[in-house]
């Protein structure tokens, strides 16, 4: 059966024409894609009994509003189009029989029908930048995360109900709807989501069931429930990372929950329109113990009382200072932090704890507050869980004082500081020093969503971010003896697999690659001539080594690395190196997919990875000991081939060690 998927004019034409057509409709835009399109989000609620007004509940505290409000998002991944297809056909229906629908006496609903309009355009995955916003509500990169993170804070919804596709884990049981399996993150109150969200996901897969009828394929007909992670898996889908927007959502109190669709097919569509009514419906009944549940959770934040914790997890506060004047995150903290709903507060004297001095001025983050989660989520370490049994899915070391440039003290006891409310002052970082031979043209390979990802936009939000230029390259082009005449330093931030030949890849992705072997010869012959009259070549992350070592033979170094889901946030020896000017000889790292160097003898070892289990701070390395005393970034003698084991570029988290690829541009 064939897709159901609009085009976006259309899709927008549809939604604006029938909220102007129902009382029960009110349209806003929450803000704009990246290419300047608004994201549109369709409130549903009865009108007042005296006209067509909407009735608000905002002001209203929790246990005391009389309709709870839900957000449901879709298209946050442009591909995934059939959650806004479902919204729009919910939209009809509410329309047709919005009037015996009991659930609207009880209810607010937020519908964002498409997060990703820049995405849905393209039919990517991704916005404009080539982010994945389903990764990015950790650190809030992207305009398009930042609407719906506005709406989470803004209208504190119970329940986030998160539509996607495509997911269809055995022949009876199709698509997915969450709870996850573990590890589940430590800041969640975990104990209130799942007595409510397992609930809510069998109720849908029940009715799913029930209404099998209603479905016209064979297929469709034979379901006898649905994949829940929580219930039906081992491992693999896991929440342990709230940088997708349900589990983010969980962080506010809220029951936060992904549907996958199983299709997008006219069933799939019709799927996701049935779990809608269904959660609508079993939230409707049981509202007053979702709203009392949502109410328990921001009290326990208030008391800073955490029954399923370990006594010490929450500290009574945390207190931030600047890490390195010149290039400070603090400042970028803090505004992150309130826009996430955090109170912050200035000391008003000077103070010390545990050997500490601070000084008049000095943030302090309290604790006993309705979004500590959230705080602690953010401040907090991490923890080393290489040892765990559980299958960690994706990224799990995301210390924002850590990868921003940070000092965060927790302290468990209420320092003799003076507090009043924080007012943000502003700080410059100091200006760098470019130095003053010829000026920099900078050149990136982007990869154009090869393996479903785009590992470029980070390396892209980086030299944004550090108002540096840069033009865009791809790997068929460095077969052309022109191409790189107008750079004279070039970066690659990616996967080795780019510059394979067609016949060393899967099908379905040699548009990417390379055409033949004789392309990745005149590539390779043209980088050594690059490099010969002076260019820079710039490799970071275990890709850009493997691809710059082995395949394109810029040195003899020789590369490893780890799992695909292996991260960690570390403590990296950095040597006496104008790469690494500015940091100290012990500071913080990062690695995703980790990589490491051996047979460096014709190469400046510039930062080793410590020989120390203890220097592995925070995420998921089993086998870390392989990469213990060796080296983590390596530049050839002339400083033309430099080589990142580190990932200091990741998905705009690792702010802090943009510096070193600054270095790495000028030095």
């Amino acid at each position: 059966m064939g897709s159901t998927i609009l085009s976006y004019r259309k899709l927008e034409s549809l939604i604006e024409k029938k909220t102007k057509q129902c009382p029960f409709f009110s349209l806003s835009s929450i803000g704009k894609s990246l290419e300047g399109r608004d994201i549109w989000c369709v409130t549903i609620q009865k009108p007042a009994l005296s006209g067509t007004k909407i009735v608000q509940s905002r002001k209203s505290s929790l246990r005391s509003r009389k309709k709870i409000p839900i957000v449901i998002t879709a298209s946050i991944h442009g591909h995934e189009a059939t959650g806004s297809t479902a919204l729009l056909r919910f939209l009809n229906k509410i329309q047709k029989e919005g009037e015996s629908m009991e659930w609207l006496d009880n209810l607010i609903v937020y519908c964002v029908i498409c997060c990703n309009p820049d995405g849905y355009v393209h039919k990517t995955r991704y916005n404009a930048e080539g982010f994945d916003i389903n990764r990015d509500f950790i650190t809030q990169s992207q305009p398009e995360t930042e609407s719906i993170v506005n709406m989470i804070v803004k209208e504190k919804p119970a329940v986030v109900l998160d539509l996607h596709g495509y997911v269809w884990k055995k022949p009876s049981h199709i698509g997915l709807i969450e709870p996850c399996t573990p590890p589940h993150n430590p800041a969640y109150e975990y104990d209130l989501y799942l007595k409510y969200a397992l609930p809510l996901a069998q109720c849908m897969e029940s009715y799913l069931v029930a209404e099998k009828e209603t479905f016209s394929s064979k297929r469709f007909k034979s379901i006898k429930g649905t994949y829940i992670p929580y219930r039906d898996g081992k491992g693999g889908w896991d929440d342990y990372s709230p940088y997708c927007c349900s589990m983010y959502s969980m962080l506010h109190g809220a029951i936060g929950i992904t549907i996958e669709s199983p299709s997008r097919s006219e069933d799939g569509t019709t799927w996701l329109l049935l779990a809608l009514s269904a959660a609508l419906t079993h939230i409707s009944k049981h509202r007053e113990e979702l709203n009392n549940n949502q109410a328990a959770f921001f009290q326990r934040g208030i008391k800073n009382v955490h029954p399923t914790h370990s006594t010490g997890d929450f500290p009574q506060y945390y207190v931030l200072t600047e890490k390195n004047e010149h290039h400070s995150g603090l400042g970028k903290l803090t505004r992150h932090l309130r826009k996430n709903g955090i109170k912050l507060y200035s000391s008003t004297k000077d103070f010390t704890y545990e050997g500490h001095s601070f000084p008049a001025g000095t943030t302090i983050v309290p604790m006993n507050q309705a979004r500590a989660n959230v705080a602690y989520c953010f401040l907090t370490k991490g923890e080393d869980l290489s040892s765990g049994s559980e299958r960690i899915s994706e990224f799990c070391a995301w210390s924002l004082p850590l990868s921003w440039g940070v000092n965060c003290h927790p302290v468990f006891e209420k320092p003799d500081a003076g507090m009043k409310p924080f007012t943000l002052v502003e700080k410059d970082n100091k200006s760098e020093d470019t130095g003053s031979g010829a000026p920099v043209s900078v050149g990136i390979l982007i990869d154009d969503g090869l393996f479903h990802k785009k590992a470029h936009s980070g390396l892209k939000l980086a030299l944004q971010q550090m108002n540096i230029p840069f033009q865009e390259l791809r790997a068929k082009d460095l077969a052309l003896e022109k191409t790189l005449t107008s750079v004279n330093v070039l970066i690659y931030n990616g996967y080795e697999h780019l510059f394979y030949p067609p016949s060393n890849i899967r099908s379905i992705y040699r548009d990417f690659v390379l055409d033949s072997p004789a392309q990745q010869e005149a590539c390779r012959n043209n980088l050594h001539d690059f490099v010969q009259k002076g260019g820079k070549v710039i490799g970071i992350g275990a890709g850009a080594s493997k691809a710059l070592t082995s395949i394109l033979e810029l040195c003899e170094a020789e590369v490893h690395s780890g799992g695909w889901n292996k991260n960690a946030l570390l403590q990296i020896h950095y040597k006496n190196h104008a790469i690494t000017k500015g940091y100290p000889a012990e500071d913080t790292g990062f690695v995703y997919r980790p990589a490491w160097f051996t047979n460096t003898g014709k190469m400046k070892v510039v930062a080793l990875f410590k020989n120390d289990p203890d220097s592995l701070l925070a995420g998921y390395w089993p086998d870390y000991q392989q990469a213990q005393g060796k080296a983590a970034i390596i530049a050839s003698l002339s400083g033309n081939v430099i080589l990142f084991g580190l990932e200091i570029c990741f998905r705009g988290h690792t702010s802090y060690l943009y510096r070193l690829l600054w270095n790495a541009i000028y030095s």
